[in-house]
């Protein structure tokens, strides 16, 4: 069984933990809490070197997630280990050609027209 420390996460557009940055690599969170369910690693995340947390896989109607509490209050203090990245947010392509898309459809629908009309 491998014991895995987490240095920091990465989250999705929601807030919710979609993956975790260990020593060894970058792991999927759906995958790290398939792995702790069964019992393959262990997680453990916390503030600094001294101060660690197991982490576990909570079952939840969405899917398991991964939780942590280093602190004693009852929030999931993994989301600390994100705080002052910034988001990623992907981008959707820019068609710069949008005039000729339009006559492109223009002459498509004009086709259809004369070949549904024969």
């Amino acid at each position: 069984m491998s014991e895995l420390t987490i240095e920091f996460v990465v989250r999705d557009r929601t807030g919710a933990v979609a993956a975790v940055v260990t020593s060894g690599g970058v792991i999927d969170a759906e995958f790290a809490s398939e792995q702790i369910a069964r019992g393959e690693a262990l997680y453990f995340a916390g503030p600094d070197s001294y101060v660690r947390a197991r982490v576990r896989s909570i079952p939840a109607l969405g899917g398991p997630y991964l939780y942590a509490n280093w602190d004693g209050t009852r929030r999931n203090n993994l989301h600390d280990l994100a705080r002052g990245l910034k988001r990623i947010d992907v981008r959707g392509v820019v068609h710069r050609d949008s005039a000729h898309r339009g006559e492109w459809i223009a002459r498509l629908m004009g086709r259809a027209k004369a070949y549904l009309a024969a």
